[in-house]
């Protein structure tokens, strides 16, 4: 009897003990699920670490050499906007994809230009480029970028022929070099009414690139035009270390005007025999060239005073006070033309890509044909109310001022919708 008490006893510890594993292996599976999706919830956070989409584009200047500081001008301007651009959401049409510029530098020469085209292309892979600032650089730059079939935008270069050669992926924003030379001759023929002189006779002094002989060219044909009598032509190369001698020849001419056509180095070099050969009761009108640069009239002090020029921009211009005021405090400086210029190209190219909704050369060249920019509807820097391109290219609605150096500022002082000052002859 004690034994079986004993053996029964036994036999219920053993039924238990197995009761207790089976509800243990029962509740296993309850427990492992829980901790599997922890493992598997890995994979799910790689979605929000996905990078954002990168277009590179082509900023092509000359960043070093003698006009190191004109392209600097430029590139600062390309950049404000593209980071702008960028912080509104980049390019929408393509998941907010941010440009990113790569830089070309064309060391001021142009088979370097044509060199920095092709390494941007071919190399870089950028399907735009934005440049190049001299006229000659940009002529053969933009026949290396129709050769590989990418589209150039050029935010400041006049030469007409880079919009005259039946180019289908050359885009100008930025006036022609007859239209700089239309320009000072109507403003010769107002000084009449607005200080008294009646323009008669008229030198020519320029440099002797492209740039300074498409627009003697244009001074000649609007000159003619005007009854003016064009009295002495006068060429220099832009690097020459002293122009006495050439504004001497001017000076013997005895012309009424002087039509010039610069780089920083000779329009301060030009100034200063002005200066010397006693001729500042004689206008010197440039066309946006060195003397629109902050660095002329920093260089010259008072020696600058009186001079006039064109410029494609100014910050006294309706709505230029806001971009001025964001170009200084980014860079230090008041903006120029080559920065606006570069600026607004920055804008157009941005347009382009939303439209044509991908980074692709031949869909951007269709779209950069078809702009159609108009003020309240798209950023304008520029003082006009539309931005588009001919046939050929170009921006027809690219207006210049007149300004003169007036207390060490450029002022306009012509057309008379934005003349700030009245035009000061010198005695």
């Amino acid at each position: 009897m004690k034994y079986r008490k004993l053996f029964v006893l036994i036999a219920i510890l053993l039924i238990a003990s197995m009761l207790v594993t089976s509800c243990a292996k029962k509740a296993a599976p309850t427990t492992a699920p829980t901790k599997a999706p922890a493992q598997k919830a890995e994979p799910t956070k790689a979605p929000a670490q996905k990078t954002t989409k990168v277009i590179k584009i082509g900023g092509l200047y000359p960043l070093t050499g003698n006009l190191a500081k004109l392209g600097e001008e430029n590139k600062n301007g390309l950049l404000l906007a593209v980071e702008e651009i960028n912080k509104a959401g980049g390019i929408k049409s393509m998941g907010g994809a941010k440009l990113e510029v790569v830089w070309g530098d064309t060391q001021g020469k142009p088979d370097v230009g044509i060199s920095e085209v092709e390494r941007l292309v071919q190399q870089e892979k950028v399907p735009v480029i934005i440049g190049a600032y001299q006229s000659s650089v940009t002529i053969p730059a933009t026949q290396a970028a129709e050769r590989l079939k990418t589209p150039f935008v050029v935010s400041m270069a006049v030469a007409d022929k880079i919009t005259e050669r039946g180019f289908k992926y050359t885009f100008r924003l930025c006036p022609k070099a007859s239209w700089y030379a239309k320009d000072q001759v109507q403003f010769l023929k107002d000084l009449k009414k607005l200080a008294g002189l009646d323009v008669k006779r008229v030198a020519l002094l320029h440099e002797d690139t492209d740039f300074g002989e498409s627009t003697a060219a244009g001074q000649k044909k609007y000159l003619k035009e005007a009854g003016m009598d064009m009295v002495i032509e006068v060429k220099y190369p832009a690097n020459a270390p002293d122009l006495t001698t050439q504004v001497s020849k001017v000076k013997a001419a005895k012309p009424d005007a002087v039509l010039t056509v610069t780089y920083l180095n000779d329009a301060v070099l030009i100034t200063q025999a002005r200066q010397k050969l006693g001729m500042t009761n004689i206008p010197f009108v440039d066309a946006a060239g060195g003397t629109v640069d902050p660095e002329f009239i920093h260089r010259l002090g008072k020696a600058a005073e009186g001079i006039l020029t064109e410029i494609e921009y100014t910050k006294y211009a309706p709505g230029a006070k806001d971009l001025n005021e964001k170009y200084k405090a980014r860079f230090g400086t008041d903006i120029t033309g080559n920065g606006a210029y570069a600026y607004q190209a920055g804008y157009v190219v941005a347009d382009a890509l939303e439209r044509a909704g991908k980074a692709d050369p031949e869909a951007l060249r269709e779209a950069l044909a078809k702009t159609d920019f108009r003020k309240g509807k798209n950023v304008i820097v520029l003082p006009t109310d539309h931005i588009y391109f001919d046939k050929n290219g170009q921006n027809p609605n690219a207006p210049l001022f007149i300004v003169q150096v007036q207390n060490g500022v450029l002022v306009p002082v012509w057309p008379a919708d934005y003349a700030v000052a009245k035009v000061k002859l010198g005695k």
